[in-house]
Order: C-alpha cells, then structure tokens, then sequence
C-alpha cells in the first residue's frame, strides 16, 4: 500500500508541475528572447509532507537562435544543477526539483536561475514557508 501512495503523491507532483497550480506560485523573469521561470509548491498539498517543498525551474524561448542553457535553481544554501540543453525557439524546457525539505532554505526563499552561452539570469526569489 505505501508504494501505492508514493507513486501517487509523484504522480501529483507531476501533474501540478505541468500546469499552473501552485500553491506559492510562480516568479518570472522576462529576457530578451524568452521567459525564465521558478515555481513551487507546499508539500503539504503534494504529499501530505509539510515540512517540504516542490519546485521546478522552466524557460520559454521565444526568439533568437538556438542556445546552450543549463537550468538551475538556487536556495541560497544550495544551488541544484541540471544538464545543459540545447533550445530553439518556440520551445520550452524544464526541471523539476523535486522534494527538498524547507528547513534547508535559509530565507524562505528560492530562484530560478538559468547559465546560457549569453550569460546567467535569475528569477525574483518565490517564498517557499
């Protein structure tokens, strides 16, 4: 039963990071040739867990040439890194973080932020307790 109710409470976290329901929301940084973004989630809500949070990082490119991009997110104690990817424009990539416990984040606070061959860019930080 409790792998039963994992796989659900992923499942969910899936499912809200598709979509715009979030309970903290979402922070977002207009660039030049797209939109960089942080949002999150209370893990109360995801997994029953209130002492976590769920978040993802995405960026929409919406013109200019194609670009290098390694998206990240930064928790002012920790910064988590994903693989660098190629984008076009027209494309949307993203990367979820997963769980991470709240008592990690000094500030309360999260961000986005994004390394591209043009240079690094960060969302507004987005509360997450």
């Amino acid at each position: 039963m409790r792998k039963k109710l994992i796989v659900a409470a992923m499942t969910g976290v899936l499912v809200l990071t598709g979509t715009s329901a979030f309970a903290y929301g979402s922070k977002s940084t207009k660039l030049s040739n797209g939109v960089l973004s942080i949002h999150g989630d209370d893990g109360c809500l995801v997994s029953g867990n209130c002492s976590l949070y769920y978040s993802a990082t995405s960026y929409k490119k919406t013109g200019g040439s194609k670009v290098t991009i390694q998206l990240a997110m930064t928790t002012g104690a920790a910064l988590y890194l994903d693989t660098q990817k190629s984008i076009s424009s027209g494309q949307t990539l993203s990367h979820s973080w997963g769980g991470k416990r709240k008592s990690d984040v000094p500030e309360c606070s999260i961000a986005g932020y994004m390394k591209a061959s043009t240079g690094n860019y960060y969302t507004p930080n987005l509360e997450v307790c």
